[in-house]
């Protein structure tokens, strides 16, 4: 009777309490604090933020954000001020995104690999860390997944001006605004509708929106200003496996797990490129990895992931089922490998719950914290006017947007270059405190001149792994000396 009443229950509830199960475990993993988002992510919160209060706020100086900021609308119209709904929303279209891979590897025949492979994704501690961080790596995958379903339904009813044409159009956008690696959605569309058109009439239709959108695209974003060009892929590589470090701890297994994984992926494309290449979706992926290689950030692991599972266990298991023998021939090697990769995964997911517990932040937030909470610098007024206290500092961040959420205050970017460090002062007029990172190639030129800078004009107050902090001194009033006295 029970084993009845069991299989009279449909596989979608199955999959649906799957994925609750494991968004109820990623909501454990996350920081419940203000602290670990990513710059861009804080910077489209602040800018819902404003537009659903209606209050004028500096983050318009930071320019256009992406746009995720069209996902995170309805958690910070509906939670204005609130990161923790971000958050949830963002684990939301995670699972969207994992059950959309998992439809479209299905139609394609791969039902056991497509199942393994949505759960050895979901559990992958570089994932989590994106999820964490509001990173672009989720809506992005979405945008990939729901543009080759979009582009399936356009061509079985083709509709001129349709909703499935505007929808890869925006789709298009979306992704070009997220990171370059969205170019490979466009670009792998355009592909198909060259090599494959339904009619003359359709294929002009196609071509002309997606040029349209990517010069709109490119537009808007102005250069991807968070994206870090030529970082090691190995690092972001590794943290497929283990917990994501950052370079400088960066150790001998992170190594070896980051060249395992780029290995696994470069056997993945050599044997699977035929398939890769005739697959929308896979297309998509193969270009999104060969222009993330020159970013190597975590946004190329995670695509670099979903394709070694999506299309790499195909492989696995096909050889398999064509071995004679039990159970252990045939499903031997990739139960020991899923067994390996989980319990690897978990381990890393286990520390990183640990330090949860320990409020234990990366050496920015922590720097930022210092800023907000710790170094007191806010001291000094009632605790009933500590918001306007806030206000009327100033601060000149090279995290603008993380700073402006942390402590709410006014929060601008760092400033320009400057010949000398009078030119550097004058254009320090207003500004209360810098934090930034003296390590950072970028700020080379502002270390350089702060150093320089007369004593009582600068002070270092706050000197951190993860950067300095400088209060700009206030310069004091020189009276004159009263006349027919000497001096």
């Amino acid at each position: 009777m029970i084993n009845n009443w069991i299989s009279r229950i449909p596989q979608k509830c199955w999959a649906y309490t799957a994925l609750s199960i494991w968004a109820a475990l990623c909501f454990m993993m996350l920081h419940k604090t203000s602290y670990g988002i990513d710059e861009g992510a804080a910077q489209a919160l602040l800018l819902v933020w404003s537009i659903a209060d209606n209050v004028v706020s500096p983050i318009v100086t930071l320019g256009f954000p992406d746009l995720r900021a069209v996902f995170l609308a309805p958690a910070g119209f509906l939670w204005t001020g609130d990161v923790l709904p971000a958050k949830v929303f963002t684990i939301l279209f995670m699972s969207i995104t994992v059950w959309t891979l998992h439809s479209w590897r299905l139609q394609k025949g791969e039902q056991e690999s497509a199942l393994l492979a949505s759960g050895l994704l979901m559990i992958s501690p570089l994932l989590l860390v994106q999820i964490d961080s509001i990173s672009v790596a989720t809506f992005l995958l979405f945008s990939f997944a729901l543009g080759a379903w979009s582009d399936q339904i356009y061509r079985d009813s083709p509709k001129a001006f349709g909703g499935m044409y505007f929808s890869q159009l925006f789709l298009s956008l979306v992704c070009i605004t997220l990171h370059p690696i969205g170019f490979a959605y466009p670009l792998a569309l355009l592909w198909a509708w060259y090599k494959n058109p339904l009619d003359k009439k359709h294929q002009t239709y196609i071509f002309t929106g997606i040029v349209a959108s990517i010069l709109l695209a490119l537009v808007l974003t102005s250069g991807w200003r968070h994206i870090v060009w030529l970082t090691n892929p190995l690092q972001s590589l590794s943290g497929l496996l283990l917990e994501p470090v950052s370079s400088n701890d960066f150790g001998t297994f992170h190594w070896i797990a980051g060249i395992g994984m780029f290995v696994i992926l470069l056997l993945v494309i050599w044997k699977q490129a035929k398939n890769l290449w005739s697959d929308l979706l896979g297309r998509t992926l193969l270009i999104g990895l060969a222009i993330g290689i020159f970013s190597g950030d975590e946004i190329f692991g995670i695509v670099a992931l979903t394709t070694s599972l999506y299309w790499g266990l195909p492989l696995l298991l096909n050889k398999s089922t064509g071995s004679q023998g039990g159970f252990w021939q045939q499903r031997g090697l990739i139960l020991l490998l899923t067994m390996f990769l989980a319990t690897t995964c978990m381990v890393s997911s286990k520390l990183r719950y640990q330090s949860l517990h320990t409020a234990e932040l990366s050496p920015r937030d922590n720097l930022i914290r210092s800023l907000a909470e710790d170094s007191g610098l806010f001291a000094g007024e009632e605790t009933s006017q500590n918001s306007s206290a806030r206000k009327n500092i100033r601060v000149a961040s090279q995290w603008p947007a993380l700073t402006m959420l942390a402590c709410r205050c006014d929060a601008l970017p760092l400033p320009p270059n400057a010949k000398d460090s009078d030119t550097l002062f004058d254009m320090l007029h207003g500004v209360n405190y810098l934090l930034f990172d003296p390590r950072d190639p970028l700020n080379s030129s502002l270390s350089h001149n702060l150093s320089f800078m007369d004593s009582g004009k600068v002070e270092t107050i706050v000197l951190q792994k993860g950067g300095v902090i400088v209060q700009v001194k206030t310069p004091l009033t020189v009276t004159s000396p009263p006349t027919g006295k000497k001096t």
